[in-house]
């Protein structure tokens, strides 16, 4: 199989591929949320008529009452889940690249070369997925230090308010800018079969010529499942499980699948772009 030009690379013709990995997703949430969903409907929440909702009712009385008699249990399921989360992390570095290497190659995708190649990436896009993260949280603790050292005049709340937002922004535009320029990277590893150091030198190409692409292009996409997931939280709401009808319980099954699948189609899109991006700037 060769690798599609440019103006060939689109998410909406890998409908197949997007709809199995949002197929792995819903398998791998439910292995994540199963344990921790048995424990909470064992504890007597499961019984009551309005469902887990009557958790957070109250101000979350029932919440903070459950995290009391449960405590122990919930953190030793939370302990017991640690491999299941560093497994779910390898799994999503491995969709991704299955991602990136079913959006570039031409023609039908055969399970088995889709799978080699990605599995040939793989290690390189753990490594860039895992500096990425721990960039993303040196900032994170960065921007902690600032707010601790900015002073908090009392007679002045608005100016000192306005400047903790104003720094959360930078260094929410600061972690989303290195996801972007990340996604171009790996997207070259894939697109140029490259070492991580020639791909990391590519995403720096393509930030010097085209620098709110290569690091927000993602951005109309992260609209997209933003408002995708309000209305079906606004749908949720209106189907309203804790009345009778399993029809209720099916929709609002069917809205949270919805919502997976938007989220790798948005993400396919995201990608396809980056594709063209390290295509088209190589």
């Amino acid at each position: 199989m060769t690798a599609l030009g440019p103006g060939e690379l689109r998410a909406r013709h890998r409908p197949g591929l997007i709809l199995a990995l949002a197929g792995t997703r819903l398998a791998a949430g439910l292995c994540l949320a199963w344990p921790l969903s048995a424990l909470i409907a064992g504890s007597g929440v499961g019984q009551r008529v309005e469902g887990d909702r009557a958790l957070f009712e109250g101000g979350g009385y029932l919440l903070a009452e459950l995290l009391r008699l449960r405590g122990a249990e919930l953190e030793a399921v939370a302990r017991g889940l640690l491999p299941v989360l560093a497994a779910s992390l390898a799994l999503t570095t491995a969709a991704n690249g299955a991602l990136l290497v079913g959006l570039d190659l031409r023609g039908r995708l055969r399970l088995r070369e889709l799978l080699s190649r990605t599995a040939a990436r793989a290690p390189t896009l753990l490594l860039l997925g895992f500096g990425t993260g721990l960039a993303q949280l040196l900032l994170l603790v960065a921007g902690v230090l600032a707010l601790a050292a900015l002073p908090e005049p009392l007679a002045k709340p608005v100016p000192a308010t306005a400047g903790q937002a104003a720094l959360w922004l930078l260094v929410a535009l600061a972690a989303g800018a290195l996801g972007g320029f990340s996604d171009v990277a790996k997207a070259s590893l894939v697109r140029h079969d490259s070492r991580l150091g020639e791909a990391l030198a590519r995403a720096f190409q393509c930030v010097r010529h085209r620098p709110v692409r290569a690091t927000f292009g993602w951005v109309p996409w992260a609209l997209v499942f933003l408002a995708a997931a309000a209305l079906a939280a606004r749908l949720t709401g209106l189907c309203d499980v804790s009345r009778a009808g399993a029809w209720r319980v099916a929709a609002v099954f069917a809205l949270h699948q919805l919502v997976i699948v938007t989220a790798v189609a948005a993400r396919a899109a995201w990608f396809a772009r980056a594709l063209r991006l390290v295509a088209t700037d190589a």
